[in-house]
């Protein structure tokens, strides 16, 4: 009976449980992929910053000059964003495949610490 409680958790941990974790781990990858909103930053990339529109009844050259700076800002800014969007997908991309990887290896943790522990291994 007791030994029945380990298999059932065990064929959980590594199916059930597992699968759940690697679902978790891409939605938290899609969420950082939304939050970056990486196509909308891509489609409005020569948009004017923050919609700052020329002064119209200006010089013809001050107008232009406004509206090439206001857009020139809006690409480096929304180009910055899309790189750290990368960036932190990247991250969390390589960290959740070392979390799937280790997964399998947490319930013989406590064994081999002990068994180290035996052995007088210290850090």
């Amino acid at each position: 009976m007791k030994f029945m409680i380990i298999f059932d958790l065990l064929g959980w941990w590594y199916l059930e449980g597992w699968r759940g974790f690697g679902r978790t781990l891409i939605e938290k990858m899609r969420g950082a992929l939304s939050f970056f909103s990486l196509g909308a930053l891509m489609r409005t990339l020569f948009a004017p910053f923050r919609q700052i529109s020329a002064n119209e009844s200006g010089a013809m050259l001050q107008v232009f000059l406004d509206r090439l700076i206001s857009r020139l800002v809006g690409a480096v800014v929304r180009i910055l964003l899309m790189l750290v969007g990368v960036l932190v997908f990247c991250f969390e991309a390589v960290l959740s495949a070392l979390l799937m990887l280790a997964w399998p290896l947490l319930p013989i943790l406590p064994v081999a610490c002990v068994i180290l522990a035996i052995m007088g291994v210290s850090l």
